[in-house]
């Protein structure tokens, strides 16, 4: 009878967890509805940019023919909105390696890429359930175009191969902002080949290849002047190349994050919430303090786990100074602008767990004495944010007593 009135019970108990575990699921769904983003690929002048990418999360779309996109179920998250290297539609004569972003326009917020790495394609930011983001528009612009072409020494074009071109750049005054790169070119059936630059300069194009040889004149690349066509002319024919070197087994690639602040003192505007930040070399938290005060800022405040988030993915290791301190009482710790202080971040082993008396009997048992550590833990009246040497965690916050823990902080202001 026991066992009948069980087999009752579960079979009651069954169709309700069932249906509790729907109705859970129905309200998680609901907490994370997706977002919209849709906006318009132009250029500088305000034309649109037909048939150009736009990657968002992992999704891609193209424009229309007036420049528009639409992504429509985003995932709420920290998200990239990002622009590979595009075409800009005019009469056909730009190809894809001939522009860049110049801005995004989140409608109050303008962000400005930096000319670093792939970051200079795109812009980081979060989105939160149900946001509907319209009218963004990213601005694209047209880049120096050098047409180049290769030739062997007889006048054969050198067609449809892949080598790498050196290019060496020199200021046009002469002094300064002189740097030398290759970088990996394909020839069309003519020999021909496109370098597109976003600095005006002195340049000089050269390669290597196979065992020949050819080098350029240098030659001026201005804003608003087309530049004739660069004949690069080896010194053999096609019977004299060199047999290529075997090929060496290729090494895993490892991941680097991509940052978007290399620079310091460039401030970047967090889209989820209009502040804008940078980060700053200092002699010390007060040096930190003194150059804020500055510019009407203030050491960072880092009120909720998106805004940490996207401190991490923007402004990558440090450490950092940020504006938390318990300097007023000991263990209450307040931000520099008042702030309430509610959302932490602490490394796991400097949370906010001192004993400020006896502990109890079982961690003095296992040798904990919580004076000691009231005793250490007492002028550690400043944080830093920290990097991944500490225990790989990066933007973890650590305590600290020492003046010149860190020799970086981030800054914060405004505000819409």
């Amino acid at each position: 009878m026991t066992t009948l009135r069980f087999a009752k019970h579960t079979f009651i108990f069954l169709p309700m967890l069932i249906v509790l575990s729907f109705a859970f699921a129905a309200d998680s769904t609901a907490e994370e509805k997706p977002a919209t983003l849709s906006g318009r690929v132009i250029t500088a002048e305000g034309e649109p940019v037909v048939d150009a990418t736009v990657m968002l999360q992992i999704s891609t779309v193209q424009t229309d023919s007036e420049g528009r996109f639409a992504f429509t179920k985003v995932t709420p998250s920290q998200t990239r909105l990002r622009v590979p290297r595009n075409p800009m539609m005019e009469k056909g004569s730009y190809r894809s390696n001939h522009t860049k972003v110049r801005a995004i326009n989140f409608g109050n917020v303008i962000f400005y890429p930096h000319d670093f790495h792939d970051t200079s394609r795109s812009a980081t930011f979060a989105i939160e359930p149900g946001t509907d983001l319209k009218d963004v528009e990213v601005i694209i612009e047209r880049q120096l175009i050098v047409q180049s072409r290769i030739v062997f020494k007889n006048g054969e074009p050198f067609a449809n191969m892949s080598l790498k071109i050196n290019i060496d750049h020199l200021g046009l005054d002469g002094t300064g902002s002189d740097f030398g790169f290759n970088r990996l070119v394909q020839t069309d059936a003519d020999g021909n080949f496109v370098h597109a630059t976003n600095t005006p300069g002195i340049y000089m194009l050269s390669l290597n290849h196979r065992g020949l040889s050819a080098a350029s004149k240098p030659f001026i690349v201005e804003v608003g002047k087309q530049h004739e066509r660069m004949v690069l002319t080896l010194d053999g024919n096609a019977t004299d190349l060199s047999d290529p070197p075997p090929e060496e087994p290729k090494k895993q690639r490892r991941y680097y994050p991509s940052n978007i602040a290399y620079v310091p003192g460039v401030w970047i505007i967090n889209p989820a919430n209009g502040h804008a930040y940078k980060w700053i070399d200092c002699e010390d938290r007060e040096d930190a303090q003194v150059q804020a005060a500055a510019e009407e800022a203030h050491l960072v405040t880092i009120t909720n786990e998106p805004e940490q988030i996207w401190l991490e993915a923007v402004f990558g290791p440090g450490p950092y100074w940020i504006g938390l301190t318990d300097i007023a009482k000991e263990g209450e710790w307040q931000w520099d602008t008042g702030e309430p202080f509610a959302y932490t971040n602490w490394k796991e082993d400097d949370e906010d767990d001192r004993f400020v008396s006896e502990p109890p009997a079982f961690l003095k048992f296992l040798g904990f004495k919580g004076e000691d550590r009231r005793r250490e833990e007492e002028g550690k009246d400043f944080v830093i944010m920290s990097d991944w040497r500490w225990d790989r965690k990066i933007g973890k916050w650590q305590t600290t007593a020492l003046p010149k823990a860190a020799r970086m902080a981030i800054l914060e202001k405004g505000g819409n």
